[in-house]
């Protein structure tokens, strides 16, 4: 008895056979090993990541070039969670610690921060292509060496250089728009 054929699973098969080796030579790139992260949880989210797209878009052409910022991404949402696991527990509230005060946000604080991130975000999108995603990696908290490996760059210092140019050309045109001023 033949069960009838997926459309949705077919499809990813196919994209797994053609790009399947690709993935895990990217994801052998990355060096996920030494932040303790599993390169073959890293493909299954890929799996389900791609999964996902194919069944909003069934007719989409999902090229190398989706399929590898697909990888770049789920990298760096693994990495994220790497980074954010709890290295020890926060107090419990009966027990004696540190009183954090908060002030009320107001909304022309607020409406001043949206519009600081817009002009962020449009002075990035203007950076050129090779500075766009160290930048972004770096304002995340990425290491150089994460940065250079997430980016496909060659050697730590190249992507400290890259951060750098970027910076202060991101600093630059953040000035012209009037957001500040920054320390250098």
């Amino acid at each position: 008895m033949n069960r009838p054929v997926d459309p949705v699973h077919a499809r990813l098969e196919e994209l797994f056979r053609t790009y399947g080796a690709r993935v895990r030579g990217l994801l052998g790139t990355y060096g996920l090993d030494k932040h303790g992260i599993d390169p073959a949880d890293v493909e299954q989210e890929i799996r389900i990541r791609l999964w996902h797209a194919i069944e909003r878009d069934r007719s989409g052409a999902f090229h190398a070039s989706y399929v590898q910022r697909v990888v770049a991404s789920t990298v760096i949402d693994a990495l994220r969670r790497a980074q954010v696991r709890a290295t020890e527990p926060l107090p419990e509230e009966d027990e004696p610690g540190v009183e954090i005060a908060v002030s009320p946000l107001t909304p022309e604080h607020s409406a001043g921060d949206a519009e600081r991130m817009q002009g962020l975000e449009a002075c990035l999108a203007e950076l050129p292509e090779r500075r766009r995603l160290p930048i972004a990696l770096h304002l995340q908290g990425f290491s150089l060496q994460e940065i250079a490996d997430l980016a496909g760059i060659a050697s730590a210092e190249a992507a400290r250089k890259l951060v750098s140019r970027g910076l202060e050309e991101l600093k630059s045109r953040l000035r012209d728009l009037g957001h500040g001023d920054f320390e250098d």
